[in-house]
């Protein structure tokens, strides 16, 4: 069952919290909203679960427009940032809450409980409180009871913010999993783009409300659309050239001299001015052999971070770039020389206007 969103637009009072967002999330799709905070995002999640009306646009999800529809007649589960649990009620309670709203009871409510409790590995939980949950199991406790009413369409705010570092990490493992085994289709929320990265099937990268690219992981990544989702997406350096070709291949003559080739889109012309997005584990770190190969800078840091190490390096007009290498490569206040590693090809884009 697909879920469209055609045209939507939200605003309150003089801002544009959505502007007229055009979105597809496929069925079986684990789909996520990223981006900073004040995008958007959470207003678009509420648009779709029926707690906002847009004021433009439609919400259309398995071919029917429900955009007037209550929140209950669309029958999606939801885990709230928070968990919404209620601390007076047991975990059982807690996850049939939804089926005791539906009007169901008897077996039916405790097969779909068991079942939920069994998903999520907290089957032998049913009796106790939530208070004496660990934050990862109450987060559990929210998805099985999401999970019980067995929705169509699941909705996630944010739900592993609360969590530590590594608890995070595990559960969302968990959690993706989960959701393809069962083969149900996901629209969640983050500003974290690891999580998005580490979740998602497809992701929609969002700036004050409007849809700056969609795509898988990969493609985000290694062909951004614009500046924006280059700098938000991972870590990345800008570096401004003119567009060239040297024999069948496209290079870039960066304003330094230097010629790097390049990944070009097919609406780029030779001597267009463009930016190349470069990322730190694509340059290789050396002392200088080249000057009219390499940028050439100075290490103003060293910082080793286990399987490699940083160094942020000063490139001539001040400009600072990050490289990813081995341990050892060059110290603090020595003059480096940065090339793409072999077989690399940077992504460049237009250089937007001002």
């Amino acid at each position: 069952m697909e879920l469209r969103l055609e045209g939507v637009g939200k605003r309150f009072g003089d801002v544009r919290a959505v502007d007229r967002l055009d979105l597809t999330v496929e069925e079986g799709d684990f789909f996520t909203l990223l981006g900073p905070s004040g995008c958007g995002k959470t207003t678009i999640l509420r648009i779709v679960a029926g707690f906002e009306v847009p004021d433009t646009g439609r919400v259309i999800f398995d071919g029917v427009d429900i955009t007037e529809r209550s929140p209950q007649r669309r029958g999606f589960g939801m885990v709230f940032q928070n968990y919404a649990l209620f601390p007076h009620l047991s975990v059982f309670e807690n996850v049939a809450f939804g089926l005791r709203t539906r009007r169901m009871r008897g077996e039916e409510v405790h097969e779909r409980v068991a079942r939920a409790l069994t998903l999520v590995h907290l089957d032998r939980f049913g009796d106790r409180r939530v208070q004496q949950l660990s934050g990862g199991q109450q987060q559990r406790i929210a998805l099985a009871r999401a999970l019980a009413i067995e929705p169509p369409l699941l909705l996630l705010d944010e739900p592993l913010s609360n969590l530590d570092a590594t608890l995070r990490e595990r559960t969302r493992t968990e959690l993706r999993l989960l959701l393809k085994e069962i083969g149900i289709t996901a629209l969640f929320v983050t500003h974290d783009q690891e999580e998005a990265f580490d979740l998602s099937d497809r992701v929609a990268v969002l700036q004050e409300g409007r849809l700056r690219q969609v795509g898988t992981p990969r493609e985000l990544y290694e062909r951004p659309a614009d500046r924006f989702v280059a700098g938000f997406v991972g870590k990345a350096t800008l570096l401004t050239g003119t567009l060239d070709r040297h024999e069948d291949e496209v290079v870039v003559r960066l304003d330094s001299g230097a010629a790097w080739r390049v990944r070009a889109g097919s609406g780029q012309a030779t001597g267009q001015r463009v930016e190349v997005v470069v990322r730190p584990e694509e340059l290789e770190l050396h002392r200088v052999r080249d000057r009219k190969t390499e940028l050439t800078g100075k290490v103003i840091d060293v910082r080793y971070l286990g399987s490699f190490t940083s160094y942020r390096v000063e490139l001539a007009g001040g400009t600072l770039i990050e490289v990813a290498a081995p341990a050892g490569r060059a110290d603090e206040k020595e003059e480096v020389g940065l090339r793409p590693m072999p077989g690399v090809r940077l992504h460049a884009l237009p250089v937007e206007e001002a």
